[in-house]
């Protein structure tokens, strides 16, 4: 894997902030440092909402792990920008669920490869990988990878807080729905990123991000633009929108930015 635009890094670089330890940091957990936490006050700045925006987004997804698995049957995950682990991660709640599913989790980050690999693999039901979602076919000739998954079977892709992450010239779109068509019939898409109808603060997110991060992101979308990503798919109910209500997670601060984290789920159906 790591045939994307942006070559995969091979070393950790404390210096400029990760996506990844950010949300860690918001989240609660310990591995983030000065520059992380500097780049959530900024953003915080702008978005006071910022911590429960996060919190939304890792309830839905983990909600949504459940509802595939006691739902609909879905034995198998594929869990992109998986992130750094935290007190509850796909696996576990997969798993809980029926011990027979299996979980392949994907990340750029070399330091949540480390991470993940030392906390979250268990032989034959978890492995995590340094991957791209711009080059996601090379998944379905990786040896770890088809020891766990059978892609003739019906397979969830968790892209929550991901697509935020890559610009509109790097084709994500595209690159979702390539995935999705050499998935089963039945195989779920799980997705959600930062949208908002303001385009000020739209800009203004999307430029504190890139500076924080040395270009490492994408940009805030239009909720319209989220929902062209759904094309094609049977949308589950609720359907797409803020996740935090879909989460049923606590309401939305009265001084909430503007900024949700939008998206819903989707099953393909030929």
């Amino acid at each position: 894997m790591g045939l994307g635009q942006r070559p995969l890094a091979r070393t950790v670089d404390v210096t400029v902030a990760s996506v990844a330890r950010m949300y860690d940091f918001l989240l609660r957990g310990k591995d983030s440092y000065p520059a992380d936490r500097a780049a959530c006050e900024r953003l915080a700045e702008v978005v006071p909402d910022l911590v429960s925006l996060v919190e939304s987004q890792r309830a839905f997804s983990l909600a949504a792990v459940h509802r595939l698995v006691t739902r609909h049957g879905v034995r198998q995950f594929l869990d992109f920008g998986c992130g750094l682990p935290s007190w509850v991660n796909t696996h576990q709640v997969a798993q809980q669920a029926d011990r027979a599913s299996r979980v392949v989790y994907i990340d750029r980050d070399p330091m949540v490869v480390a991470h993940g690999r030392a906390m979250l693999e268990e032989q034959g039901r978890t492995v995590v990988l340094q991957g791209d979602l711009l080059d996601s076919g090379s998944l379905f000739s990786n040896l770890r990878v088809s020891e766990l998954i059978d892609f003739k079977r019906p397979v969830a892709v968790m892209m929550t807080s991901v697509l935020h992450c890559l610009a509109d010239d790097e084709r994500p779109v595209e690159a979702v729905r390539s995935l999705l068509d050499r998935l089963a019939d039945g195989s779920f898409l799980v997705l959600s990123q930062w949208a908002s109808e303001d385009e000020r603060l739209r800009d203004r997110v999307t430029r504190i991000m890139h500076r924080s991060t040395a270009g490492a992101w994408g940009q805030v979308r239009t909720p319209a633009e989220v929902d062209r990503v759904f094309c094609g798919l049977v949308l589950e109910e609720p359907g797409l929108g803020d996740v935090a209500a879909v989460a049923r997670t606590r309401p939305r601060d009265k001084h909430a930015s503007g900024l949700l984290e939008y998206g819903g789920v989707g099953r393909v159906q030929r």
